[in-house]
């Protein structure tokens, strides 16, 4: 199995360091508001990764964090006169209810913030021991330059990185532009903050991943390395960055073998915005697709490009959730699983994941169902295909039918019966088939 390192920036072979066990980290969500389309990308994505581990026969443990600390989260709570503990609880509760949606798979540990302060402290107590943080005022910074291999995700120098802050504004508490946050103090809000031994205030972000993934993994007598970490590729700096300085001077390890990210999410062509009137989230897209069509759409690109959503896009893909389908009702009955095809399957997958290679090779003529059943569920679809059938004489008799309805309301439109148009319109809705007209009286209509 091969993968794309982008600590090293090559394919490399991928080998666990104490296997069969193999761990991944996953970044997950700060919970202040619903989850959007480019948390479902990643989401879908890393539970590919994690099902695909499975089925080469590794013990997976993989850990998916949830920060409910965080400046967003407090200020969102005073917006809605509620308690940060509260609202972070509300919105966990919707992004777990997001997941099941998408059938992704529960990680193995999934820790709160919040759980581990403690940890935290003890982790930032030990960097001060070592001389690469300080306290300044209540707050604890991170110093930069204790760490030679600083940039190293970035694939730049600390030179470099300076350069391209030198616009960030001077902070009086800190000896250098580039350290960061362990623990801020917030002694005016100590109803939003916590006691520590150096202020009342509240953990560094980056503080945060580095503190779990220690904790859990020397739970697990795994050591202070991960095989996997995983996220999108808009948190390699600084955030990622940050996590690797802090933990690698803490533990005298690296944090991760190898590093993984996936591509943004664009919508039709444009970055996703609120105030561009773009912006969507889980609970949009599953309103008008299908959680099968979604996954489709997310694994028919290769995990590190960036992929656009768009209704055309997303109507492809269900149309080829159809198309397997329809396979399904041609593949034989076959009880042994097709060695062949699974061979060709993980061929596909050992390189660097190309999930759009593997999801072609299902469409292969000479396929069983059993076969074809087993490989959707690898990639996470909840397909039932036990009980297809062949249904063509059914479509055809159904497509004579939605000619004539359709035929009926173009001369109810063009007689200017509006009532009746519309109520057959309706009436079709609610029986999930979706009409769209055309300015030629002309009309087109599709399973919802």
């Amino acid at each position: 199995m091969k993968l794309f390192n982008n600590l090293s920036k090559e394919i490399e072979d991928f080998e666990p360091i104490k296997a069969p066990n193999v761990t991944v980290y996953s970044c997950g969500p700060t919970v202040y508001d619903h989850s959007h389309v480019g948390h479902a990308r990643s989401c879908l994505v890393w539970d590919m990764l994690y099902r695909y581990l499975k089925h080469k026969g590794y013990q997976v443990k993989w850990i998916r964090n949830i920060t409910n600390i965080d400046d967003k989260i407090v200020k969102r709570a005073l917006e809605h006169n509620t308690s940060p503990d509260k609202l972070s609880r509300e919105f966990t509760y919707e992004f777990w209810a997001d997941m099941a949606a998408l059938n992704i798979s529960w990680p193995d540990y999934e820790p709160r913030a919040t759980d581990y302060l403690e940890e935290m402290f003890s982790f930032i107590q030990g960097l001060i021991k070592k001389g690469a943080a300080y306290e300044s005022k209540g707050d604890v910074y991170f110093r930069v330059s204790s760490h030679k291999d600083y940039g190293q995700l970035k694939g730049l120098n600390i030179e470099k990185l300076k350069e391209g802050i030198s616009r960030v504004e001077d902070n009086e508490r800190k000896e250098d532009k580039l350290d960061f946050a362990l623990w801020k103090a917030f002694p005016h809000e100590p109803e939003t903050s916590f006691q520590s031994p150096w202020s009342i205030g509240r953990p560094g972000w980056h503080l945060e991943c580095s503190t779990m993934i220690k904790s859990i993994l020397n739970k697990e007598g795994l050591g202070d390395t991960l095989d996997i970490h995983s996220g999108g590729d808009d948190l390699i700096f600084p955030h990622h960055e940050n996590e690797c300085a802090q933990s690698e001077c803490l533990n005298d390890a690296k944090l991760a073998r190898f590093w993984l990210h996936n591509g943004m999410v664009m919508i039709n062509g444009s970055k996703m915005s609120k105030s561009e009137g773009n912006f969507f989230t889980i609970k949009d897209l599953l309103n008008k697709y299908k959680a099968n069509t979604i996954r489709y759409f997310c694994l028919s690109t290769h995990y590190k490009k960036q992929i656009n959503f768009s209704d055309e896009a997303l109507e492809a893909a269900e149309k080829g959730i159809s198309n397997l389908l329809e396979l399904a009702t041609k593949a034989d009955h076959s009880e042994e699983l097709d060695k062949s095809l699974v061979a060709k399957f993980n061929d596909a997958m050992d390189d660097d994941l190309n999930t759009a290679k593997a999801l072609a090779l299902l469409f292969e003529n000479k396929n069983s169902k059993k076969t074809l059943a087993y490989l959707l569920e690898v990639l996470g679809f909840t397909l039932n295909l036990t009980n297809t059938k062949d249904n063509s004489r059914s479509k055809e008799a159904l497509n004579e039918v939605m000619d004539l309805i359709l035929d009926i309301r173009k001369d109810a439109r063009t007689n200017k019966d509006f009532g009746t148009s519309d109520k057959i319109r309706d009436s079709l809705i609610k029986a999930g088939i979706e009409i769209k007209d055309y300015r030629d009286q002309e009309s087109e209509w599709g399973l919802s």
